[in-house]
């Protein structure tokens, strides 16, 4: 199944400065399967800005918001987020200001 792969922002970089990529992965893939899969192909710039490890467990790093389809995965299953042939990710830097 193919799952576009949305960047936005200094993010860009970590998919070697495209805004934008496709991925091709077995069904019932879920996120961590995907983004394991970018770290793979893209190294450790994609690897060292996009996860934080603790200890044992791997996680997001805290400058990355991940959505599947424009829902925020901390609405959905997290980094165990079924996806689905089509499911566009966006990698999203976290805005503030005032």
């Amino acid at each position: 199944m193919k799952i576009e792969v949305v960047a936005f922002g200094p993010l860009k970089d970590v998919l070697g400065g495209l805004n934008r990529i496709e991925v091709d992965l077995p069904a019932s893939s879920r996120l961590i399967d995907l983004l394991r899969e970018l770290g793979r192909r893209l190294g450790r710039n994609f690897s060292d800005r996009v996860f934080s490890m603790s200890g044992e467990a791997l996680s997001l790093a805290p400058n990355v918001k991940v959505f599947v389809n424009g829902r925020d995965i901390d609405f959905l299953d997290g980094l165990d987020t079924g996806l689905g042939g089509g499911d566009v990710v966006y990698l999203i830097p976290p805005a503030g200001g005032g």
